[in-house]
C-alpha cells in the first residue's frame, strides 16, 4: 500500500543524491542537525507559558521580539491575553482569507493556514469540514500552549527526518538526528524558557552546550539560510515537468484543484502566489495519488463470487 503524501517526496531525489555522495566518499554514519531549530531557536508561542508565571520577563522578551518582527502593540497584547481552547483554535486553523502577514503575532496554539488559491471550492469545503469535525474530539499535546507547539514541531520534524532516514537505509548509509533523541529532548525542555530561547541571542542554550567543541566563529552566527532561492530555482528549471504533472492531474480529476491555475503557475515560477503559498504539499499529494492508484488490489471474481458480491 502506498504511504500517505509527505513533503519530502518532492525532495527525495535531492536527499538521495546528497546521501549517495556522502556514502561514496567513505561516510559510514551520517549525522544531521534536524531538530535544532525546533528545540533551540524557539517559537514565540512559548512566551504564553512564561507569561503565566513571570509576566514581566515574558513581556520583556516579547517586546524585543515584537520590535524585531514588526508586531503592532495592540494585536500583540490581544494575542497574549487570548484564552481560546485548543479545540476552538483548531476549528478555525484553516481559513479562506489571505495568508497571515509576517507582522501577525504568533502566540496561539499554532499557525493558521490559508487554503491554497488553486484549491477548488469543493476541496475548501472538505478541508474546513474535516477540521471542524476533528476539533470536536481534539485534545492538545500539553495543556500549555508553548509546550504544545514545541512538542508538535518536534513530532512533525521527526516525521520528516524519518523519511530521510529511510532513504539512507536504502543506500546503506545510516542517518541519525541526535536532537530528536528522547533524552536530549527531555533535557532541553527542562531548561527554563528564558535560558533556552532569547530574542537577542541565536540559540543560546545550544551555543553554551557546544562552546569549546564548535569553532567560535560558528557559535557567533546570528542567522540561518532559509534556502528559498533553491526552491524558486527548482520551480524554474523543472517548469516543463510540473506542467506535465498538472496535465491530466489526478487531483483535478477528483475536483480538488484547478489544473489551469496550476499550469499558469508552472509557467510563472517567480509568481508572487508561489512566494506566498508553497506548492510542495500539492506536488506531494499529486505524486502520491498517482502512485497509490495501483496500491490497492482490485477484487477478483471466483466461480463462487457473483459480480454484486464483489461490489459490496
Amino acid at each position: 500500500m502506498a504511504l500517505p503524501p509527505h513533503r519530502l517526496r518532492r525532495r527525495r531525489a535531492r536527499a538521495h543524491l546528497l546521501l549517495s555522495r556522502a556514502h561514496a566518499t567513505g561516510s559510514r554514519y551520517h549525522l544531521t542537525g534536524y531538530g535544532g531549530d525546533e528545540l533551540f531557536l524557539g517559537l514565540p508561542h512559548a512566551y504564553q507559558d512564561l507569561f503565566h508565571g513571570n509576566p514581566l520577563t515574558a513581556w520583556n522578551h516579547l517586546s524585543g521580539l515584537r520590535h524585531q518582527l514588526g508586531w503592532p502593540l495592540l494585536p500583540t497584547l490581544k494575542a497574549l491575553l487570548n484564552r481560546s481552547t485548543f479545540p476552538q483554535w483548531l476549528a478555525g486553523a484553516v481559513t479562506t482569507e489571505p495568508q497571515p502577514v509576517t507582522r501577525t503575532p504568533l502566540l496561539s496554539w499554532g499557525v493558521r493556514q490559508s487554503l491554497r488559491p488553486w484549491f477548488t471550492d469543493h476541496a475548501r469545503t472538505l478541508i474546513v469540514e474535516e477540521f471542524g469535525t476533528a476539533a470536536e474530539r481534539a485534545e492538545p499535546i500539553d495543556r500549555w500552549r508553548g509546550r504544545h507547539v514545541d512538542i508538535d514541531a518536534v513530532r512533525m520534524g521527526a516525521r520528516h527526518f524519518q523519511a530521510m532516514e529511510d532513504i539512507g537505509m536504502t543506500i546503506g548509509l545510516p542517518v541519525a538526528a541526535p536532537f530528536y533523541d528522547d533524552r536530549v529532548l527531555e533535557a532541553t525542555l527542562a531548561v527554563r524558557l528564558p535560558e533556552r530561547i532569547s530574542p537577542w541571542r541565536y540559540k543560546p542554550l545550544l551555543v553554551e552546550a557546544m562552546r569549546g567543541v564548535v569553532p567560535d566563529a560558528l557559535l557567533a552566527r546570528t542567522t540561518k539560510d532559509h534556502m528559498s532561492s533553491d526552491e524558486h530555482q527548482g520551480l524554474r528549471e523543472h517548469a516543463p515537468e510540473l506542467a506535465d504533472l498538472w496535465t491530466g492531474s489526478r487531483l483535478a480529476e477528483r475536483g480538488l484543484v484547478d489544473a489551469r491555475h496550476l499550469l499558469r503557475l508552472a509557467a510563472e515560477p517567480f509568481s508572487p502566489v508561489l512566494v506566498e503559498h508553497s506548492i510542495s504539499s500539492t506536488v506531494a499529494g499529486e505524486t502520491w495519488l498517482r502512485t497509490a492508484e495501483n496500491g490497492w488490489p482490485t477484487p477478483q471474481l471466483t466461480p463462487t463470487t457473483t459480480t454484486s458480491e464483489a461490489l459490496q
